[in-house]
């Protein structure tokens, strides 16, 4: 099947890094999930027994993967020494191509953003991507201050969907020079030979589910505002990417019931219907204040669309919430989140049918480049 392709590329692991087994995969993203845990704990949250779990720990401390704290008291018998993931370890990059920006983002083995930067990008072709992802790239090494030789390998988040024959992206309009680009091995030379390239929608779900929402929990839709409009949807804890990777694409849900589309050009188009004019959605996301006119009208006309997909999304995959995150201030997510009010289905035996709670984002920053970064360290260290 096509989706056993995706994400797009390859990763390749450094010589240094060793094979991790399952249950090592697990204690790692209990750790990345959680931050600091004791030993002893693990036996209990992954029904290992004792003997497997200290020699998991003997291990990852003599790689270096973990440090070992204070001992704290779990029970009854001696204090169990205190397990925390090494950030420096190992770091990936993220890289986001959407629109009319373009981010990049360093993340440490601890979920930690070391740096991140977003640039304004007024052409979006291949030669001026390549050429200022370069630059980007020797510029957050030196912010974050990281051994570039620690890097795994980098990930992608591109704004487009699947298409078949051969498996690659369809851009959105504003990333049209792509079109059938094999999008990681353009980039490889400015990244490295190790990259792999999702959907942007899907890499900012991957984000939340391993450093935001996720972590509390395991079944979620997200939403991804941006340019226009995507998604992920996560199950389980992991991305559900459906045939040809493509699941999560809930734009097209608004396009077949004749919605609107409540995308951040939607936002800029309320906006500068009041006297205030951006050219671009990468310009208006950093000028943007709650009392911006013309954003109340976008509110009240994202308002139905969210709440109906919602509302579907409900009874088709029942995810526990609804996350809505994407390129807009976190005041602006957190107002819409809580404007949306799903309609009822008609009771059953004085029972409604439960629906998703509807959430603001956890992660900030550009999620899709931070999830985009989280694809290789994913790969090699967690479950």
């Amino acid at each position: 099947m096509a989706t056993d392709r995706v994400p797009l590329g390859e990763l390749t692991p450094p010589e240094w890094i060793k094979p991790i087994s399952k249950g090592g995969r697990a204690m790692l993203d209990l750790l990345l999930k959680r931050g600091p845990l004791s030993q002893a704990s693990f036996t209990t949250l992954l029904e290992l027994s004792q003997p497997s779990v200290a020699r998991l720990v003997s291990g990852f401390e003599s790689e270096g993967i973990v440090r070992l704290g204070a001992r704290r008291a779990t029970g009854p018998g001696h204090p169990s020494v205190t397990l925390t993931l090494n950030p420096d370890y190992a770091y990936s990059l993220g890289v986001t191509l959407e629109g009319d920006a373009l981010s990049m983002a360093i993340l440490d083995l601890s979920g930690n953003v070391r740096a991140l930067q977003t640039v304004a990008m007024p052409d979006m072709s291949r030669r001026p991507v390549l050429d200022r992802l370069a630059s980007l790239k020797l510029d957050l090494i030196r912010e974050a201050k990281i051994n570039d030789r620690r890097i795994v390998g980098s990930g992608v988040g591109f704004a487009g969907f699947f298409v078949v024959n051969p498996l690659s992206f369809n851009p959105a309009d504003l990333l049209s020079d792509w079109t059938r680009a094999d999008v990681a091995a353009t980039l490889a030379p400015v990244l490295g030979s190790s990259v792999v390239c999702d959907n942007s929608a899907t890499t900012a779900a991957i984000a939340e589910s391993l450093l935001g929402v996720g972590r509390t929990c395991a079944n979620f839709a997200y939403c991804h505002l941006n340019n226009g409009f995507g998604g992920g949807l996560v199950f389980d804890g992991r991305i559900m990417r459906g045939a040809n990777g493509n699941a999560g694409d809930f734009g097209g849900v608004w396009w077949l019931l004749n919605k609107g589309y409540p995308n951040l050009d939607r936002l800029r188009f309320h906006v500068s219907k009041h006297g205030t004019v951006f050219k671009t959605v990468e310009e208006m996301s950093h000028a943007l204040g709650p009392d911006t006119p013309g954003v109340e009208d976008w509110i009240l006309e994202a308002q139905p669309p969210f709440a109906l997909l919602a509302f579907l999304l409900g009874h088709m995959v029942a995810p526990e919430k609804v996350v809505i995150g994407g390129r807009m201030p976190g005041w602006l997510i957190q107002r819409l989140a809580e404007r949306i009010v799903l309609p009822a289905s008609p009771p059953r035996n004085a029972m409604p049918f439960p629906l998703p709670r509807i959430v603001a984002r956890e992660v900030e920053g550009d999620a899709a480049a931070i999830g985009a970064a989280a694809m290789p360290l994913q790969h090699f260290f967690f479950a």
